[in-house]
């Protein structure tokens, strides 16, 4: 049974997964390998939660893996391709920030945190604030999923290459750390770039 505020849904919140890279390091397209408390793949698994937490707008970004991805992809999965995923993350960002409603905060989310729950995503959407940008923080980090609100999504275009939205986030905390809403989210430190950390 769901909590109260898992039943009360996010609907100013549109969520984005990154997905697009090669996975090089896997050997192998680790976005559709089996997660083992799910048993589906990696990447539906995230986007499992996402739902569960009350999100209901829910977008993947693809790029290397796109044909394999579609080809296994719910109905209810919008998906959006982007051509331009070899010059690196940024791209993703972009594409991102580009298909969500300017008047929606946008929340930023891997493909790949096989560690993910229900439970921290609507924690980390209930502490969301419209003036600042809402932060995970694991590891000693500040960054994804993190919840850009429409005030601050301008700063994702300034983006290149292979930086992702952390790199702004890490800006705006340095220059001015009341700028920064942080939410402790240890789960989201979890995620796969080989497969021994399937084994952690």
């Amino acid at each position: 049974m769901k909590s109260p505020e898992l039943e009360a849904g996010f609907s100013n919140i549109h969520a984005v997964l990154l997905a697009a890279g090669q996975a090089s390091r896997y050997g192998s397209n680790k976005l559709l390998s089996i997660h083992p408390d799910s048993q589906l793949p990696l990447l539906w698994h995230v986007c499992e939660q996402y739902k569960l937490a009350g999100i209901e707008r829910i977008t993947v970004i693809t790029g290397h893996w796109h044909d394999a991805i579609c080809a296994s992809a719910a109905e209810d999965i919008v998906i959006e391709y982007n051509s331009q995923w070899q010059s690196g993350l940024a791209s993703s960002v972009k594409l991102a920030n580009q298909k969500v409603s300017s008047r929606d905060a946008l929340l930023l989310g891997l493909g790949d945190q096989a560690g993910i729950t229900a439970d921290g995503l609507a924690a980390l959407c209930s502490a969301y604030q419209p003036q600042v940008i809402t932060v995970s923080q694991y590891d000693g980090l500040l960054g994804a999923p993190a919840i850009f609100p429409p005030s601050q999504r301008r700063t994702l275009t300034l983006l290149t290459g292979d930086q992702g939205a952390g790199k702004i986030i890490r800006q705006r905390y340095q220059a001015n750390p009341q700028a920064v809403n942080i939410v402790p989210l240890e789960e989201a430190a979890c995620d796969i770039d080989s497969p021994s950390d399937w084994l952690d």
